[in-house]
Protein backbone atom coordinates (compact mmCIF):
# COMPACT_ATOMS: atom_id res chain seq x y z
CA UNK A 1 0.00 0.00 0.00
CA UNK A 2 2.82 2.40 0.85
CA UNK A 3 4.42 1.79 -2.54
CA UNK A 4 1.11 2.40 -4.32
CA UNK A 5 0.63 5.60 -2.32
CA UNK A 6 4.02 6.92 -3.48
CA UNK A 7 3.27 6.13 -7.09
CA UNK A 8 -0.13 7.76 -6.85
CA UNK A 9 1.41 10.95 -5.48
CA UNK A 10 3.92 11.12 -8.34
CA UNK A 11 1.21 11.55 -11.02
CA UNK A 12 0.69 15.31 -10.47
CA UNK A 13 4.43 15.97 -10.66
CA UNK A 14 4.70 13.96 -13.86
CA UNK A 15 1.75 15.87 -15.35
CA UNK A 16 3.30 19.21 -14.41
CA UNK A 17 6.67 18.17 -15.86
CA UNK A 18 5.07 17.09 -19.13
CA UNK A 19 3.13 20.37 -19.30
CA UNK A 20 6.32 22.39 -18.76
CA UNK A 21 8.14 20.43 -21.47
CA UNK A 22 5.27 21.01 -23.92
CA UNK A 23 5.13 24.75 -23.14
CA UNK A 24 8.89 25.12 -23.55
CA UNK A 25 8.79 23.16 -26.80
CA UNK A 26 6.06 25.45 -28.15
CA UNK A 27 7.88 28.58 -26.98
CA UNK A 28 11.21 27.61 -28.53
CA UNK A 29 9.78 25.62 -31.46
CA UNK A 30 11.00 28.05 -34.14
CA UNK A 31 14.58 28.13 -32.85
CA UNK A 32 14.54 24.39 -32.21
CA UNK A 33 13.24 23.67 -35.70
CA UNK A 34 15.88 25.94 -37.27
CA UNK A 35 18.63 24.31 -35.18
CA UNK A 36 17.50 20.80 -36.12
CA UNK A 37 17.22 21.82 -39.79
CA UNK A 38 20.78 23.14 -39.85
CA UNK A 39 22.10 19.98 -38.19
CA UNK A 40 20.23 17.79 -40.66
CA UNK A 41 21.48 19.90 -43.57
CA UNK A 42 25.07 19.62 -42.38
CA UNK A 43 24.80 15.87 -41.78
CA UNK A 44 23.18 15.24 -45.16
CA UNK A 45 25.84 17.35 -46.90
CA UNK A 46 28.60 15.41 -45.19
CA UNK A 47 26.88 12.11 -45.96
CA UNK A 48 26.56 12.97 -49.65
CA UNK A 49 30.20 13.98 -49.76
CA UNK A 50 31.34 10.76 -48.06
CA UNK A 51 29.10 8.64 -50.24
CA UNK A 52 30.57 10.16 -53.39
CA UNK A 53 34.08 9.43 -52.12
CA UNK A 54 33.23 5.80 -51.25
CA UNK A 55 32.08 4.92 -54.80
CA UNK A 56 34.29 2.25 -56.38
CA UNK A 57 36.69 3.94 -58.78
CA UNK A 58 39.51 2.46 -60.85
CA UNK A 59 42.56 4.58 -60.09
CA UNK A 60 45.58 4.77 -62.29
CA UNK A 61 48.96 5.80 -60.96
CA UNK A 62 48.86 9.25 -62.56
CA UNK A 63 45.64 10.09 -60.66
CA UNK A 64 46.78 8.82 -57.27
CA UNK A 65 48.48 12.01 -56.10
CA UNK A 66 45.56 14.16 -57.17
CA UNK A 67 43.02 12.01 -55.30
CA UNK A 68 45.14 11.89 -52.15
CA UNK A 69 45.28 15.66 -52.26
CA UNK A 70 41.50 15.90 -52.73
CA UNK A 71 40.96 13.61 -49.70
CA UNK A 72 42.81 16.07 -47.49
CA UNK A 73 40.57 18.90 -48.76
CA UNK A 74 37.31 16.95 -48.42
CA UNK A 75 36.31 18.34 -45.06
CA UNK A 76 37.33 21.83 -46.09
CA UNK A 77 34.96 21.65 -49.07
CA UNK A 78 32.10 20.47 -46.86
CA UNK A 79 32.75 23.27 -44.41
CA UNK A 80 32.79 25.75 -47.27
CA UNK A 81 29.41 24.48 -48.49
CA UNK A 82 27.92 24.90 -45.03
CA UNK A 83 29.41 28.39 -44.77
CA UNK A 84 27.91 29.29 -48.16
CA UNK A 85 24.49 28.19 -46.93
CA UNK A 86 24.83 30.30 -43.80
CA UNK A 87 26.02 33.30 -45.84
CA UNK A 88 23.08 32.91 -48.21
CA UNK A 89 20.66 32.87 -45.27
CA UNK A 90 22.24 36.01 -43.80
CA UNK A 91 22.03 37.77 -47.18
CA UNK A 92 18.36 36.82 -47.57
CA UNK A 93 17.65 38.04 -44.07
CA UNK A 94 19.42 41.36 -44.72
CA UNK A 95 17.55 41.79 -48.01
CA UNK A 96 14.20 41.28 -46.29
CA UNK A 97 15.24 43.73 -43.58
CA UNK A 98 16.28 46.28 -46.23
CA UNK A 99 12.97 46.01 -48.09
CA UNK A 100 11.13 46.53 -44.81
CA UNK A 101 13.37 49.50 -43.97
CA UNK A 102 12.72 51.21 -47.31
CA UNK A 103 8.97 50.73 -46.88
CA UNK A 104 9.05 52.05 -43.31
CA UNK A 105 11.12 55.07 -44.34
CA UNK A 106 8.68 55.96 -47.10
CA UNK A 107 5.78 55.71 -44.66
CA UNK A 108 7.55 57.97 -42.15
CA UNK A 109 8.33 60.54 -44.86
CA UNK A 110 4.71 60.51 -46.03
CA UNK A 111 3.62 61.19 -42.45
CA UNK A 112 6.05 64.08 -42.11
CA UNK A 113 8.32 62.19 -39.68
CA UNK A 114 11.44 62.99 -41.67
CA UNK A 115 13.81 63.02 -38.69
CA UNK A 116 12.91 59.46 -37.73
CA UNK A 117 13.21 58.32 -41.34
CA UNK A 118 16.57 60.04 -41.72
CA UNK A 119 17.97 58.21 -38.67
CA UNK A 120 16.92 54.82 -40.06
CA UNK A 121 18.32 55.55 -43.52
CA UNK A 122 21.69 56.85 -42.31
CA UNK A 123 22.14 53.83 -40.04
CA UNK A 124 21.75 51.44 -42.95
CA UNK A 125 23.79 53.57 -45.37
CA UNK A 126 26.72 53.17 -43.00
CA UNK A 127 26.68 49.51 -44.14
CA UNK A 128 25.75 50.05 -47.80
CA UNK A 129 26.48 53.66 -48.74
CA UNK A 130 25.64 53.25 -52.45
CA UNK A 131 22.16 51.78 -52.05
CA UNK A 132 19.97 53.47 -54.67
CA UNK A 133 16.56 53.68 -52.99
CA UNK A 134 17.90 54.72 -49.60
CA UNK A 135 19.98 57.51 -51.16
CA UNK A 136 16.96 58.74 -53.09
CA UNK A 137 14.89 58.80 -49.91
CA UNK A 138 17.60 60.67 -48.02
CA UNK A 139 17.88 63.25 -50.82
CA UNK A 140 14.09 63.64 -50.76
CA UNK A 141 14.25 64.42 -47.05
CA UNK A 142 16.92 67.06 -47.68
CA UNK A 143 14.74 68.63 -50.38
CA UNK A 144 11.75 68.77 -48.04
CA UNK A 145 13.96 70.47 -45.44
CA UNK A 146 15.23 72.94 -48.10
CA UNK A 147 18.77 71.56 -47.92
CA UNK A 148 19.11 71.52 -51.70
CA UNK A 149 22.91 71.52 -51.73
CA UNK A 150 22.97 68.26 -49.75
CA UNK A 151 20.40 66.73 -52.09
CA UNK A 152 22.43 67.88 -55.09
CA UNK A 153 25.55 66.24 -53.64
CA UNK A 154 23.75 62.91 -53.23
CA UNK A 155 22.26 63.00 -56.72
CA UNK A 156 25.63 63.85 -58.30
CA UNK A 157 27.26 60.98 -56.42
CA UNK A 158 24.56 58.60 -57.65
CA UNK A 159 24.81 59.85 -61.23
CA UNK A 160 28.52 59.00 -61.14
CA UNK A 161 27.60 55.40 -60.31
CA UNK A 162 24.49 55.25 -62.55
CA UNK A 163 25.01 57.71 -65.42
CA UNK A 164 22.06 56.38 -67.44
CA UNK A 165 19.47 56.31 -64.66
CA UNK A 166 16.78 58.68 -65.97
CA UNK A 167 15.02 59.09 -62.62
CA UNK A 168 18.21 60.19 -60.87
CA UNK A 169 19.10 62.54 -63.74
CA UNK A 170 15.65 64.17 -63.54
CA UNK A 171 15.90 64.63 -59.77
CA UNK A 172 19.35 66.20 -60.10
CA UNK A 173 18.17 68.56 -62.86
CA UNK A 174 15.12 69.63 -60.85
CA UNK A 175 17.26 70.44 -57.80
CA UNK A 176 19.60 72.46 -60.01
CA UNK A 177 16.61 74.41 -61.36
CA UNK A 178 15.56 75.28 -57.81
CA UNK A 179 19.12 76.48 -57.21
CA UNK A 180 18.86 78.51 -60.47
CA UNK A 181 21.65 76.52 -62.14
CA UNK A 182 19.74 76.50 -65.41
CA UNK A 183 22.60 75.86 -67.82
CA UNK A 184 23.63 72.58 -66.16
CA UNK A 185 19.98 71.57 -65.77
CA UNK A 186 19.44 72.19 -69.48
CA UNK A 187 22.36 69.93 -70.41
CA UNK A 188 21.03 67.17 -68.19
CA UNK A 189 17.56 67.36 -69.70
CA UNK A 190 19.09 67.32 -73.19
CA UNK A 191 20.83 64.09 -72.23
CA UNK A 192 17.53 62.69 -70.98
CA UNK A 193 15.85 63.79 -74.22
CA UNK A 194 18.51 62.00 -76.28
CA UNK A 195 17.93 58.87 -74.22
CA UNK A 196 14.12 58.78 -73.88
CA UNK A 197 12.92 60.83 -76.86
CA UNK A 198 9.95 63.21 -76.84
CA UNK A 199 8.37 62.52 -73.47
CA UNK A 200 5.95 65.10 -72.11
CA UNK A 201 7.99 65.89 -69.01
CA UNK A 202 11.27 66.28 -70.90
CA UNK A 203 9.85 68.59 -73.58
CA UNK A 204 7.95 70.60 -70.96
CA UNK A 205 11.08 71.17 -68.90
CA UNK A 206 13.31 71.92 -71.90
CA UNK A 207 10.79 74.50 -73.15
CA UNK A 208 10.69 76.31 -69.80
CA UNK A 209 14.45 76.13 -69.19
CA UNK A 210 15.21 77.48 -72.68
CA UNK A 211 12.71 80.29 -72.16
CA UNK A 212 14.28 81.14 -68.78
CA UNK A 213 17.72 81.26 -70.41
CA UNK A 214 16.33 83.60 -73.10
CA UNK A 215 17.03 81.08 -75.87
CA UNK A 216 14.04 81.86 -78.11
CA UNK A 217 14.99 79.47 -80.92
CA UNK A 218 15.39 76.46 -78.59
CA UNK A 219 12.18 77.42 -76.82
CA UNK A 220 10.33 77.42 -80.13
CA UNK A 221 11.81 74.06 -81.18
CA UNK A 222 10.88 72.26 -77.97
CA UNK A 223 7.49 73.99 -77.71
CA UNK A 224 6.59 72.92 -81.26
CA UNK A 225 7.56 69.34 -80.51
CA UNK A 226 5.46 69.45 -77.36
CA UNK A 227 2.37 71.00 -78.98
CA UNK A 228 2.58 68.53 -81.85
CA UNK A 229 1.83 65.68 -79.41
CA UNK A 230 -0.04 67.52 -76.64
CA UNK A 231 -1.92 70.33 -78.44
CA UNK A 232 -4.15 71.44 -75.56
CA UNK A 233 -1.68 72.85 -73.06
CA UNK A 234 -2.28 76.65 -72.94
CA UNK A 235 0.93 77.24 -70.99
CA UNK A 236 3.25 75.82 -73.67
CA UNK A 237 1.20 77.30 -76.52
CA UNK A 238 1.52 80.75 -74.93
CA UNK A 239 5.30 80.33 -74.70
CA UNK A 240 5.40 79.27 -78.35
CA UNK A 241 3.35 82.27 -79.44
CA UNK A 242 5.52 84.63 -77.43
CA UNK A 243 8.83 83.44 -78.91
CA UNK A 244 7.33 83.54 -82.41
CA UNK A 245 6.63 87.22 -81.84
CA UNK A 246 10.18 87.73 -80.54
CA UNK A 247 11.60 86.02 -83.64
CA UNK A 248 9.42 88.21 -85.93
CA UNK A 249 7.36 85.23 -87.06
CA UNK A 250 4.17 87.26 -86.91
CA UNK A 251 2.02 85.07 -89.14
CA UNK A 252 2.97 81.94 -87.19
CA UNK A 253 2.30 83.81 -83.96
CA UNK A 254 -1.18 84.83 -85.19
CA UNK A 255 -2.10 81.20 -85.90
CA UNK A 256 -0.72 80.12 -82.54
CA UNK A 257 -2.66 82.86 -80.72
CA UNK A 258 -5.84 81.80 -82.53
CA UNK A 259 -5.40 78.27 -81.21
CA UNK A 260 -4.69 79.67 -77.77
CA UNK A 261 -7.83 81.83 -77.91
CA UNK A 262 -9.93 78.74 -78.68
CA UNK A 263 -8.57 77.07 -75.53
CA UNK A 264 -8.98 80.20 -73.37
CA UNK A 265 -11.84 82.18 -74.94
CA UNK A 266 -12.36 84.45 -71.92
CA UNK A 267 -8.81 85.78 -71.71
CA UNK A 268 -8.89 89.48 -72.56
CA UNK A 269 -5.10 89.66 -72.68
CA UNK A 270 -4.89 87.01 -75.40
CA UNK A 271 -7.69 88.68 -77.35
CA UNK A 272 -5.93 92.05 -77.22
CA UNK A 273 -2.58 90.56 -78.24
CA UNK A 274 -4.18 88.75 -81.18
CA UNK A 275 -5.94 91.89 -82.38
CA UNK A 276 -2.71 93.84 -82.16
CA UNK A 277 -0.89 91.25 -84.25
CA UNK A 278 -3.67 91.22 -86.85
CA UNK A 279 -3.47 95.01 -87.18
CA UNK A 280 0.33 94.89 -87.49
CA UNK A 281 0.10 92.20 -90.15
CA UNK A 282 -2.51 94.18 -92.10
CA UNK A 283 -0.39 97.33 -91.97
CA UNK A 284 2.66 95.39 -93.05
CA UNK A 285 0.78 93.95 -96.02
CA UNK A 286 -0.58 97.36 -97.03
CA UNK A 287 2.79 99.01 -96.65
CA UNK A 288 4.42 96.28 -98.71
CA UNK A 289 1.88 96.59 -101.51
CA UNK A 290 2.38 100.36 -101.74
CA UNK A 291 6.13 99.90 -102.02
CA UNK A 292 5.64 97.38 -104.79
Amino acid sequence: MAFFFLIENIYPEIFILITIVIVLALFWWTDLYEWLRRIWLAISTIWRSRKSVELPVVIISSQKAEIESSDTQKWGVVGSQIQDLITEKIYTSNLETLISLVSSSRTLIARGMTTEAQVLIIQWLSLDKHHRDLNLLLATIYEQDWHYEKAEYIYKDMVTLRPDDVEILEKLANVLIIEKKYVIASEIYKKIHASTGNTETTLYMLTHISNTLGDAESTMIYAKQYVLQWPKNPEIIALLANVQVILWLRRDAIETYKNLKNLTPYSSEITETLQKLLIEEELANNFGSKIA
